[in-house]
């Protein structure tokens, strides 16, 4: 009797793994069961390290995302807004360090955008005002001095 329950307990455990459905992402709509999917999504790597956490509403990044380089590290942290790309982006070297933050609204560039380079140095200082060039643009060498700027 004992070794009967044993095997109706691994039998029930299989069937309901093999109905268990991942969730896919088609054409950047994510799906469970081929039902619009609404949580949050993990990407793997083929070793199975995570890649990215996404959150969804409704099939559509929704929320914040954050991808993953391969040995763990953040390598950037999004912001989209019904799966358009909305928000303060964040993005890191493989060894932790900042190296941009930029702005979309809408899905398009907007706002003040900075970018360093691998040693953290800043290089440029861009703006965007719905997707267009705007402001005053500064690009900096590698020890900081200001070395050019443009008035768009």
């Amino acid at each position: 009797m004992k070794k009967l329950l044993v095997l109706v307990g691994f039998l029930a455990l299989i069937i309901t793994a093999s109905k268990a459905q991942k969730i896919e992402e088609i054409d950047g709509i994510y799906y469970k069961n081929s039902k619009k999917y609404t949580g949050t999504y993990q990407g793997y790597y083929d070793d199975n390290t995570l890649q990215s956490e996404v959150k969804v509403k409704n099939g559509e990044k929704h929320g914040k995302a954050t991808i993953y380089f391969k040995n763990g590290h953040v390598n950037e942290i999004r912001s989209y807004k019904y799966n358009q790309m909305h928000g303060k982006w964040v993005m890191f070297n493989e060894h932790g360090i900042k190296v941009s933050v930029a702005r979309y609204k809408n899905g398009k560039k907007h706002g003040k955008w900075v970018i360093w380079n691998d040693y953290g140095h800043l290089l440029y200082e861009l703006e965007y005002d719905n997707g267009e060039k705007t402001g005053v643009w500064k690009k900096y060498d590698e020890q900081g001095n200001l070395i050019s700027e443009r008035k768009y």
